[in-house]
């Protein structure tokens, strides 16, 4: 199965999907799932082909997931983006619980999306899917997210997945805090990026 015919099979379980051939973000992401209606965006210019292929399965993941009514269910615990956008901006305050609870939720749903998407670009033998890049994303993107819940970080530009091994996470894993030598990687390059920035 080629990318077009993807596209055209996630159609046909009925979610809409817009390709942005000349953007490289919409709304701030390469790709997003919205609900009413069911509609996939995802914006493909400068971008590695593993790369769209992964996360337009992704996002197809999370129709899946509000179709089985999973989504739902998660935020019917915590409404997790609401909370971390209101934290992020300030408008809100948490506790330490409620920043553990509501980490844990979208931790929780973005995983069993990586999972789901995994499986799916297997088992359909989606041409351009890379099942080891696939798995590092993974761990780079529930490492980001962990990332933002400690320190009030942006997570949406990731660094390099070329950092993670190529395995699915356990249990303990997901929910952990950032290892030791995540930390010192997360801080290390982004220090150095931020410093690169000001050299002329």
């Amino acid at each position: 199965m080629d990318f077009n015919a993807l596209v055209k099979f996630i159609k046909s379980q009925g979610c809409k999907v817009i390709i942005y051939k000349n953007k490289e973000r919409v709304n701030g992401a390469i790709g997003e799932f919205g609900e009413e209606p069911p509609r996939i965006n995802i914006a493909t210019k400068g971008h590695e082909k593993k790369f769209i292929i992964s996360t337009l399965l992704h996002e197809y993941a999370h129709f899946l997931q509000w179709e089985d009514g999973f989504s739902k269910y998660i935020d019917g615990i915590c409404w997790s983006y609401d909370i971390h956008y209101e934290w992020m901006k300030g408008i809100r305050e948490l506790t330490d619980s409620e920043k553990r609870m509501a980490r844990n939720c979208m931790l929780a749903l973005e995983y069993d999306a990586e999972l789901r998407s995994y499986d799916l670009g297997t088992e359909l033998k989606v041409e351009g899917f890379d099942a080891d890049f696939h798995l590092q994303e993974a761990s780079c993107y529930m490492a980001h997210l962990k990332w933002s819940w400690a320190g009030r970080k942006d997570w949406h530009k990731r660094l390099s997945a070329s950092f993670w091994e190529p395995a699915k996470l356990t249990h303990e894993e997901l929910f952990a805090p950032l290892t030791d030598r995540e930390n010192i990687y997360l801080k290390g390059v982004r220090a150095k990026k931020k410093c690169s920035k000001k050299i002329p």
